[in-house]
């Protein structure tokens, strides 16, 4: 959906439906009837022909039928249409947006490869290759129709005519096909709507949580402070609102890891009360701020670019942290102790502190929202990060410092982190006690409080005479320009250069 929203031609409209008894309109074969036998009396059965709600296998029958209709659309020239289990979204774009976006859409569909579709669990998707972020590029089609103008297919108001069609189109297909909408439900086309249980809008290009569930959501934290232990069904249903929200705050997956604890110890005995785990307490308050919110929103704009300015982190249990951005560099100590002082610690520890210094050191000289590209060895760092959480509960604290770092400076979702091998990563050097010359020190980093315990500046006496500022430009490899500058010229393989190159205050979540 990000990918969708985020490529869309200016003026694009979305509307949404839902199917009325979604389930009640798929009849099941005569071969089925037996296991969908009902007593009503001692003496009177019955025979439930349709697919019933609750039932397992009816969301994957439902679930057949309302695919094949949504191609069918997409045949007839109407789309993007796309839909969850009953909620069907239908996105319009201008006629005289037409021509440019089927070229997109065109090149998108080169992506897709001949073996057709891929599965990833219970999800289908369609594309190869990776976005600059290195996400995976992902479709919910495989684009295979092209856009068509139904602007004259009927008689329409003024305001129709401008987009490529209208409901009474939709309407005509799926009064063919059988398809029954919930009349009450419609939400007509704009340029904003509610899918999936958050707000989309085209046109600022923003995905937010409606303040309806912002605020069930702090009522379902205050009624669960309420209580100091909790059975399994109480859990599920806290974690499955804070999960949802996440779609929105993705810091607050850092803040989910307690409960997922939580939700394993519980299955051993779901009806039995537990005390949930001690971090569970401050991570909902973290939550309850959040919710609290006047506006809960975050940008869905992908940068089709990041700016790079070779900035690399390493840590070893020989000396200490160590990062490099371009030739400058700066280290610390791992004070003695650090592995057991305060709760047991590994290397993926001390290699997220790399991760969160290397961000303090860059992000004062970027444009705020400037996506920008790090490097780090450790693969369950660079894992980690993708995911917003880490399962080792001491470097998701540090994982929780840094989001909160960089939605305080205003770089949300903007720093994304890369694998490199070892014998490849210039900080190895410096987290080793190689250092380079003096003159190449970055300026001095503010050691958290929280971490001033465990590590120290090695080279504290000399910040001042001999660490420089650095000027980004000096860094970024990106064509060669200044990170701030964007460049809607620039080429890209998936069609997103209409929008900004680097700075997009926000990023992609490809689990929407």
């Amino acid at each position: 959906m990000c990918i969708l929203v985020s490529s869309l031609p200016p003026g694009s409209q979305i509307a949404v439906r839902d199917v009325a008894e979604a389930y009640r309109t798929v009849p099941l074969h005569p071969s089925q009837w037996p296991a969908a036998v009902v007593r009503i009396t001692e003496e009177l059965f019955v025979v439930d022909t349709c697919a019933a709600f609750g039932a397992g296998p009816s969301g994957g029958v439902f679930g057949s039928i309302a695919d094949a209709g949504c191609d069918l659309f997409r045949a007839s020239g109407m789309g993007p249409v796309s839909k969850w289990v009953d909620d069907h979204f239908f996105i319009r774009v201008l006629v005289s947006e037409l021509g440019n976006y089927n070229q997109l859409r065109s090149s998108w569909a080169r992506k897709v490869p001949t073996s057709g579709p891929r599965k990833h669990g219970g999800r289908i998707w369609y594309g190869e290759g990776n976005l600059a972020d290195g996400a995976a590029f992902e479709l919910f089609e495989d684009c295979s129709f092209p856009l068509r103008d139904l602007s004259g297919s009927s008689p329409r108001s003024d305001d129709d005519r401008l987009f490529c069609y209208n409901m009474d189109d939709v309407n005509r297909l799926s009064d063919e096909l059988g398809i029954p909408w919930k009349l009450s439900k419609d939400v007509p086309f704009g340029y904003a709507a509610q899918y999936f249980g958050l707000q989309w809008d085209l046109q600022e290009r923003t995905v937010s949580l409606p303040p309806e569930k912002a605020t069930r959501y702090q009522e379902a934290i205050t009624l669960w402070k309420a209580r100091s232990r909790h059975v399994l069904t109480e859990i599920q249903e806290l974690y499955g609102k804070l999960l949802h929200a996440s779609l929105v705050i993705p810091a607050g997956r850092a803040r989910l890891t307690g409960l997922e604890t939580a939700l394993s110890l519980a299955h051993r005995s779901p009806f039995l009360p537990r005390f949930p785990p001690r971090s569970v307490a401050a991570d909902l308050e973290w939550w309850r701020v959040q919710l609290s919110s006047s506006s809960i929103c975050r940008s869905v704009i992908i940068p089709f670019e990041l700016c790079d300015l070779r900035a690399f982190c390493d840590a070893s249990t020989s000396t200490g942290i160590g990062i490099t951005v371009g030739d400058r560099w700066r280290a610390w100590n791992l004070l003695p102790g650090w592995r057991t002082r305060g709760g047991k610690k590994d290397i993926g520890w001390a290699e997220a502190i790399g991760f969160y210094l290397l961000i303090a050191s860059i992000i004062p000289v970027l444009p705020r929202g400037t996506h920008f590209r790090i490097h780090c060895d450790n693969e369950g760092v660079v894992g980690g990060w993708r995911n917003f959480r880490s399962r080792s509960a001491c470097t998701n604290n540090i994982f929780k410092l840094t989001l909160d770092l960089l939605d305080d400076c205003g770089f949300t979702g903007c720093a994304h982190c890369f694998y490199v091998p070892s014998e490849l990563n210039p900080a190895d050097g410096p987290s080793r006690g190689k250092f380079p010359s003096k003159s190449l020190l970055l300026p001095p980093v503010i050691i958290p409080i929280s971490l001033r315990d465990f590590i120290s500046d090695l080279d504290t006496t000399s910040d001042s005479s001999t660490s420089t500022c650095f000027n980004p430009e000096d860094f970024a490899v990106a064509q060669g320009e200044h990170p701030s500058r964007a460049s809607p010229e620039h080429p890209d393989d998936f069609g997103f250069s209409t929008l900004s190159r680097f700075s997009a205050s926000g990023s992609i979540d490809t689990s929407i």
